[in-house]
């Protein structure tokens, strides 16, 4: 048995007859369809309000009956996403397998389960029906992306000079920072509202899966950087692409290019 199959089968044993463990299931790769044979372990599950703490020292134990923790690291809270989480390297599995946890309470929100930007999960068990794929709310999230774009522009045309301003300067580690953050990511960030737009704020991951080939190509062009002369070349290139893709974005129907892109 491999021991991806060993963490989950112990898993699953020690936590489906505990009541108030609700859901269990299996996100990340699984769930996309990108799974490889060096992909993590990304595990969720769902807990009754006020048990995160025993279900995560029921997790630990089960896990090291397995091997020791060659490393484990907690996310500091609060989390972005509000929930509690950690990783974990068992010690003499491969350095790759890292198993990525995540615990949530049934109160709270945000559960990672929109199918449009996480696929389908792998359940192993959910007593409540807590995991089912609903669609997401296209009206909605068209909002979302034009609140979005909006708050895209105005900076970019504030602080893009900073670029040529450290060139000047012979700051040209700065002058990558500024291209980095105000070029770069936003130009990222436009051309997936406009080809991918579920999934507008994964920012430079997955870009080869959610881009067009050509599209991505031309990023590639982008993130790579030989000189300071390319760099400010680039930087120009990316700040018309971008100012080009918001105009185009500005006159699309966010609601049809979201059901045109749905999964």
């Amino acid at each position: 048995m491999s021991d991806r199959m060993r963490i989950l089968e112990t898993l699953i044993a020690a936590l489906e007859p505990l009541p108030n463990v609700i859901a269990f299931w299996e996100a990340g790769s699984r769930a996309t369809g990108r799974y490889d044979e060096l992909s993590d372990l990304d595990l969720q599950c769902i807990v009754a309000d006020g048990t995160v703490e025993a279900t995560r020292r029921t997790i630990e134990a089960a896990l090291q009956t397995i091997a020791p923790f060659q490393r484990r690291w907690e996310v500091p809270q609060p989390a972005w996403h509000g929930h509690w989480q950690a990783f974990y390297h068992l010690k003499g599995t491969d350095p790759l397998l890292l198993v990525d946890l995540v615990i949530m309470e049934r109160k709270a929100p945000g559960r990672f389960l929109e199918p449009e930007q996480h696929g389908i999960p792998t359940v192993f068990f959910d007593r409540e029906g807590l995991t089912r794929a609903v669609p997401t709310d296209s009206a909605a999230y068209a909002e979302r992306l034009r609140r979005r774009l909006a708050a895209l522009e105005e900076p970019l045309e504030l602080f893009h000079p900073f670029v040529d301003k450290e060139l000047r300067r012979g700051r040209e580690v700065d002058a990558f920072s500024f291209y980095h953050g105000t070029i770069l990511l936003r130009l990222v960030e436009v051309l997936r509202m406009r080809y991918s737009p579920w999934r507008y704020n994964f920012g430079l991951r997955y870009l080869q899966y959610d881009l067009p080939p050509a599209i991505y190509a031309q990023v590639q062009a982008f993130v790579y950087v030989a000189s300071p002369a390319d760099l400010g070349a680039k930087k120009a290139a990316g700040l018309e692409l971008i100012r080009s893709t918001i105009a185009e974005l500005k006159a699309l129907d966010f609601v049809a290019l979201l059901e045109q892109t749905r999964p």
